[in-house]
C-alpha cells in the first residue's frame, strides 16, 4: 500500500529545496552559531524572546530558523527573498507552509541533523483532533538510540517503527539497503518524503504493523524506537502500543531473532514493568530465554508510576487540560490493577548467535555517552564473550591484559596538615559510555602493569608483595575485580586467546 501524500513534490522541487536550504546555511553548525547555543535542545528550552532577538538580522538563515525551528510567523516578502528561486506559493503547494495575511506559518517542522534535513509534525498538532497520527521528530529518545546503534557495514538494515525515518537514514550511511516500516500511514509518507529530500535511494519505506511488511527477510541490523509507553490508552500511534503492560516491547523482542542474520544486532528502546516482588532483570531475562541471542540490557531509569504517568500526560494530553486529573487517576488505577510499582526504561541489545550457549547481562546503563556508543556496545559484547569463555580463575590468571587507551584516572584531594591528601581515586572511560569505579593505589599499580606482556598472575604476585600478604589471600578478589574491569572495557584481553580445556 502506498501511503497518502502529505508533502507534495517532484524531483526538481526537492533538488531546488535542498539547494535553497544549503545556500541559506540551514545546517546544525550554522544554526547553533546563530542562536548562540551548543545543542539543538536550546531551541525548545530557551526564551523565545531571546531566540527572536538573535535571529533579527534578516538573513535567509534567520528567516528559516524563525519559521521552522522557533515556529514563529515570518513576513511573506522576507521569505520570498530567503528562498529564491522558489516562491512562498510553491512551498504552500508542497505542504511546507500556510500563507495568510502577508505572513507564512510552518505546517511542518524542518530540522537539520548532520548533513540531512528532516521533516516531521509540529508539536502543535497534538493540540488538534487529528493528533492521533502525530509523527514524532528527533527527540531525546531518538538521539539516545542513535548514539548507541552499532555502526557496522550492513547488507540490509531494518528500522521498525520508523516515524519520520530518522534511524533509517542514519543506517543508510553504512548499509547497502534499508527498509523502514511504520503502521502509521502519515509516518510512512513523511519518511518517504524525507528519504527523497535527502537523496537516500537505498531507503525503502513500507507501511504495516511490526514485522508484517518484511516477512521472510533477515537483516544485519534492526533498530526500533517503538510506541513503548505503558498506559491504559491507545490514543496516539507513536506513544501507545495497544497491548497490556509492556506487551508491545516483549512481542518485538520475542519475534526479532527470526529476522536477524547470524551475528546481526538488534537494538530496541524499551519501557518495561517492574513489580515490587520481582527483580527487573529476571523479567527481561525471561523475555530473552531460548531466542538464540546474546543480550545486553542497559537500564537508564526506573521511575515510580506516579512520576511516569504525570510526565507522559503533561507531554501528550494537550486537549485534555481540564481532565488531566481524571486521566491521571485512570492511569494510576490501571497500574494498581496490573500490580505495577515502577517502570524501567533502557535499551535492549541483542546479537544473533546460535552456535553456542547464549549469555544474558543486565546493567544499569550509563547516562552519558562521550563518543560512538555503538562502538562501545560491540566492545562490551566482545568482553562478555571472553568472560563467558574464560570461566574459571585458573584460565584468567594466564591472560596478559592491556589497559584501554580510553582509561583515565581522576583523583580528588583534600587539604591536610601535611599538604594535599588523596580522598578519592576513580578510573573513568573517556570514550563510549560513561563508566567509572573507585580504585586504591594498589589497584592503580596493577592497572598500569597491564601492558599486554605479563599475565595477571605475575601482577598479583607484585601486588601481594607490596601489600605484604600471601598471594592466595587476594587472588580471588583481584580476579573478580579484573572480570568487572574487563566487562566494563577498562581492561582488554588479547584478540586471540587459547583457553585450556
Amino acid at each position: 500500500m502506498n501511503p497518502a501524500p502529505i508533502l507534495h513534490s517532484n524531483p526538481r522541487q526537492l533538488t531546488t529545496l535542498r539547494s535553497v536550504l544549503n545556500a541559506a546555511g540551514f545546517d546544525p553548525e550554522k544554526v547553533l552559531r546563530t542562536i548562540g547555543a551548543t545543542d539543538s535542545a536550546a531551541i525548545k528550552e530557551s526564551d523565545t524572546l531571546l531566540l527572536m532577538h538573535r535571529t533579527a538580522g534578516g538573513t535567509p538563515l534567520d528567516t528559516l530558523i524563525r519559521l521552522f525551528l522557533i515556529e514563529a510567523p515570518v513576513d511573506t516578502a522576507r521569505l520570498s527573498e530567503a528562498i529564491a528561486p522558489m516562491t512562498p506559493g510553491e512551498w504552500e503547494e508542497m505542504g511546507l507552509i500556510t500563507l495568510r495575511s502577508g505572513q507564512a506559518v510552518a505546517r511542518m517542522k524542518l530540522f537539520p541533523y548532520q548533513d540531512m534535513v528532516i521533516a516531521y509534525d509540529l508539536p502543535r498538532r497534538l493540540l488538534t483532533e487529528e493528533g492521533a497520527d502525530y509523527v514524532m521528530g528527533v527527540g531525546g529518545s531518538s538521539i539516545t538510540l542513535a548514539s548507541l546503534t552499532v555502526r557496522q557495514p550492513c547488507a540490509r538494515a531494518l528500522d521498525l517503527g520508523t516515524g519520520c525515518g530518522f534511524h533509517a537514514f542514519l543506517a543508510a550511511k553504512h548499509s547497502a539497503r534499508v527498509i523502514a516500516v511504520d503502521r502509521n500511514p502519515r509516518a510512512a509518507a513523511l519518511a518517504a518524503f524525507n528519504a527523497r529530500l535527502n537523496g537516500l535511494s537505498q531507503v525503502e519505506v513500507r507501511e504495516g504493523d511490526l514485522f508484517g511488511p518484511v516477512e521472510g527477510m533477515t537483516f544485519d541490523l534492526i533498530v526500533s524506537n517503538p510506541p513503548f509507553v505503558i498506559s491504559p490508552e491507545s490514543r496516539y500511534i507513536y506513544r501507545d502500543g495497544g497491548m497490556a503492560g509492556d506487551g508491545m516491547c516483549r512481542k518485538i523482542v520475542r519475534e526479532t531473532p527470526g529476522y536477524l542474520t547470524e551475528g546481526g544486532f538488534c537494538q530496541i528502546l524499551c519501557n518495561w514493568v517492574e513489580h515490587a516482588d520481582e527483580d527487573w532483570s529476571e523479567r527481561l531475562k525471561r523475555w530473552l530465554d531460548g531466542l538464540g541471542c546474546d543480550a545486553l540490557v542497559m537500564r537508564n531509569t526506573s521511575r515510580g508510576v506516579a512520576t511516569y504517568a504525570a510526565t507522559w500526560l503533561r507531554h501528550t494530553e494537550k486537549l485534555e487540560v481540564d481532565n488531566l486529573s481524571g486521566l491521571f487517576d485512570e492511569w494510576m488505577a490501571y497500574y494498581k490493577e496490573q500490580r505495577i510499582e515502577r517502570i524501567g526504561a533502557g535499551v535492549i541489545n541483542m546479537r544473533r548467535r546460535s552456535a553456542r550457549t547464549n549469555w544474558f547481562r543486565a546493567d544499569d546503563g550509563a547516562e552519558t555517552i562521550y563518543g560512538p556508543g555503538g562502538e562501545h556496545i560491540v566492545k562490551v559484547f566482545a568482553a562478555q564473550d571472553f568472560l563467558e569463555e574464560v570461566a574459571d580463575d585458573a584460565a584468567l590468571l594466564e591472560i596478559p591484559f592491556t589497559i584501554s587507551p580510553d582509561v583515565r584516572v581522576v583523583q580528588q584531594k583534600q587539604p591536610s596538615p601535611d599538604g594535599w591528601a588523596l580522598e578519592v581515586s576513580e578510573v573513568h572511560l573517556s570514550r563510549g559510555l560513561a563508566q567509572k569505579g573507585r580504585i586504591d593505589p594498589y589497584v592503580e599499580g596493577l592497572l598500569i602493569g597491564c601492558d599486554g606482556t605479563r599475565p595477571l598472575k605475575d601482577l598479583i604476585v607484585d601486588m601481594a608483595s607490596t601489600l605484604g600478604v600471601e598471594v592466595d589471600r587476594i587472588e580471588s578478589t583481584v580476579c573478580a575485580m579484573v572480570r568487572d574491569f574487563v566487562g566494563r572495557t577498562f581492561l582488554v584481553p588479547p584478540e586471540r586467546i587459547t583457553v585450556a580445556a
